[in-house]
């Protein structure tokens, strides 16, 4: 029977040396199958760190292009909600201008009367508008209808605001929010309250009742009352028209921004975490080669025998 004398000290760094190239293979394999060069926390500390610390500022960034989404998809409804407004009053504008011309009451006022009260029920429309199920002009109160008219069916008499002064803000940024929308009472009515000379639907109810009158009721100096009233309340509406531009491009820098930040973050992030897949695949190959010595070393070593060491 051979007896086997076995080199401990040998053993015992053979093994060591095959539980660490074993380590170091899986962790090879681990970076060339999920592409990823940093698998545990312990290759890479700082660069652990760095990769989660993108990775948020990414997620953070995409939350705030949602936002800046569906910011902008209230202010485009807005836009085309205030664009119809204008295109009705410089219809009103019109109409406003022949009627002046009218000194009876009984030629031109009285034939586009019918006109005016429908503009009335077309603004009334375009107060109520929607967007994704919320009233666009209601405030912060979007579930509620913020124009009302009175009586409820029927020519309209007066209408009142049912909506708050909330305004919509949504961050955009760290440091940034945006506007998303215009109260209705700063929009429609103004700071004159309801029925006052800034209250838009209580100018054009007055310009057509004005307008309505029979003589001698009939007064042209309470049309052109209206039409001037009317003329300021438009002001107010283009100056609206006008932050709602600037808002909307703001957004658009900002998602360009945000977008290209992203993209930035991105190619450090990878930087850090994609593995470099040639040197990862050289280093694999060296840590295999290394595991066949070192079983080698190893198997050799418990091969010797009594008779080796006596010559």
């Amino acid at each position: 029977m051979t007896l086997r004398t076995p080199n401990p000290f040998t053993n015992t760094t053979t093994t060591l040396d095959l539980q660490r190239v074993k380590e170091r293979l899986a962790i090879l394999q681990q970076q060339i199958s999920t592409g990823r060069r940093i698998v545990r926390l312990g290759d890479d500390p700082t660069g652990a760190a760095l990769i989660v610390d993108f990775r948020s500022s990414i997620e953070r960034n995409k939350q705030y292009v949602k936002q800046a989404d569906s910011a902008a998809s209230f202010l485009q409804a807005t836009e085309t909600s205030l664009d119809g407004v204008s295109s009705a009053f410089m219809r009103l504008m019109e109409l406003g201008a022949s009627a002046q011309f009218d000194t009876s009451g009984t030629g031109a006022s009285k034939a586009i009367a019918p006109e005016v009260d429908g503009i009335l029920n077309n603004l009334l429309s375009l107060a109520n508008t929607q967007q994704q199920g919320k009233y666009l002009f209601a405030g912060t109160a979007t579930t509620t209808v913020p124009f009302v008219q009175v009586p409820p069916a029927g020519q309209i008499t007066s209408v009142t605001y049912s909506g708050n002064s909330g305004v919509i803000s949504l961050d955009v940024g760290i440091s940034t929010t945006v506007e998303a929308n215009i109260p209705g009472d700063a929009l429609f009515v103004g700071a004159g309250g309801a029925g006052s000379a800034t209250d838009l639907f209580a100018q054009v109810i007055a310009f057509r009742n004005a307008l309505s009158a029979n003589p001698p009721a009939y007064n042209v100096a309470t049309v052109n009352t209206a039409v001037d009233n009317l003329k300021t309340v438009y002001a107010r509406v283009l100056t609206n028209f006008t932050d709602l531009g600037g808002r909307q491009n703001s957004l658009d820098q900002l998602k360009s921004t945000l977008g290209d930040f992203n993209i930035g973050l991105q190619s450090i992030q990878e930087t850090y975490e994609a593995v470099d897949y040639p040197q990862a695949i050289t280093e694999y190959e060296r840590e295999g080669t290394a595991q066949q010595v070192s079983l080698s070393i190893l198997a050799k070593s418990n091969a010797q025998n009594l008779f080796d060491y006596l010559g």
